[in-house]
């Protein structure tokens, strides 16, 4: 198969679903490669970075500007959501709109996260090689039996055999973007394997986590640089939580501004900044800003512990203060205080006191930023992302 090749990027639901293939995307488009992209209409139409472009009605549901009710998950059953938010119809949609893309664009490869069933069976159907990309950084396998009937059911729809084994969740290669050490949150999670007591996937390839683009001139950026404050905190809730997270950031700002750090929000761009108290000389808020080049300037990040957040601030050598909500963020949460880079607090319950002196704490305990550092160093001797697409294009060429 003669270059260039034609890859098909495609992911389930929201940023931190879409980020962590971005920089396979970048270093396929410096290899050469076509890259197309296909998910939520809302986060593909527009884009110029891949084309052609194939977007679905497979999003969340717009808010009206709000950060909602907040509501955590049980952490008894983390993701129990899974079939509710991927599978039924998101996954049938996803499925119909992959299938057009192979029909049309003709690509020689599918890339795609772990949680697009539908793109997984289009790839198959068709007969098309898979890379499926892991999007959540402590690895937990347990909710895969769950949602096995469901599976099963969207097999059946596309005419293709039973999947006892849950192979497909694993594609032709696997890609975990995340250092081994930081899986081990909770039952089911990976020890060596993404796939834990499950059936080892065909080939399974580790590389570094990367940010999904740069923006070192940002006026945020510069913002956060200047100032003399003593340390500086970037504080976020992700892009899709939230828009569920009640008061939370509200009582994460109250909390730090009763401290001499210098503080870096974003909200969301589907939440009205009016709605959180004024920018201040310590204190800035923004819808979005890309966070690589943020989490090389703070001390401390408090998030909602999505992967994405997770995976950036420990390849940055930053620790955490993680107050889930739900999804993986209990378990990424877990696994940061057993490794000793950050702490944990009730999403629910903490107060703006409680979360200050936490965030004090880990600013001011050498043992964090040590425990941050090493992990840090081990994703820094893991290959880059670029390292993986001759992978990708032996697999496309088999």
């Amino acid at each position: 198969m003669p270059l260039p090749l034609r890859i098909l990027f495609s992911f389930a639901r929201g940023q931190g679903h879409l980020n962590p293939l971005m920089p396979f995307a970048r270093a396929a488009r410096a290899r050469g490669h076509e890259t197309a992209l296909a998910g939520p209409r809302e986060l593909v139409a527009g884009r110029a970075d891949f084309a052609p472009l194939f977007p679905s009605d497979t999003g969340a549901a717009r808010t009206e500007g709000g950060t909602g009710r907040l509501v955590v998950a049980d952490p008894r059953r983390p993701y129990a959501q899974v079939e509710e938010v991927f599978l039924g119809e998101a996954a049938r949609t996803a499925a119909r709109s992959v299938d057009e893309a192979i029909a049309g664009w003709t690509p020689s490869l599918v890339v795609c996260d772990e949680f697009d069933f539908g793109a997984m069976v289009a790839a198959e159907r068709a007969g098309v090689p898979l890379v499926v990309v892991e999007v959540t950084a402590s690895a937990y396998s347990g909710w895969r039996p769950s949602v096995a009937h469901a599976l099963d059911a969207l097999r059946t729809e596309a005419g293709l055999a039973p999947d006892p084994g849950l192979a497909m969740l694993a594609g032709d290669l696997l890609v975990v973007p995340f250092p081994e050490s930081v899986a081990g949150a909770g039952p089911g999670a990976a020890s060596g394997s993404a796939y834990g007591a499950e059936p080892a996937p065909r080939s399974v390839l580790r590389v570094r986590p990367e940010a999904p683009e740069t923006a070192d001139d940002h006026p945020a950026v510069r913002w956060l640089a200047a100032g003399d404050e003593p340390w500086r905190v970037y504080a976020t809730l992700g892009t899709q939580f939230n828009t569920r997270s009640g008061d939370l950031l509200h009582r994460i700002l109250d909390g730090l501004a009763t401290t001499d750090a210098r503080v870096l929000a974003t909200i969301g761009p589907c939440v009205d900044p009016a709605a959180f108290p004024g920018a201040t000389p310590r204190r800035r808020l923004e819808g979005y800003v890309p966070q690589g080049a943020v989490l090389e300037r703070v001390d401390v990040v408090i998030t909602h512990g999505g992967s994405g957040t997770v995976a950036g601030a420990l390849a940055a050598g930053v620790p955490l203060l993680v107050l889930p909500m739900g999804a993986d963020q209990r378990l990424n949460g877990e696994r940061i205080a057993q490794l000793g880079v950050g702490r944990m607090l009730d999403a629910a319950t903490a107060t703006p006191e409680e979360i200050a002196d936490a965030a004090g704490e880990i600013r001011g305990v050498p043992s964090f930023a040590d425990a941050a550092g090493r992990i840090r160093d081990q994703i820094a001797a893991l290959p880059p992302a670029a390292d993986a697409l001759p992978a990708f294009e032996a697999l496309a060429r088999r």
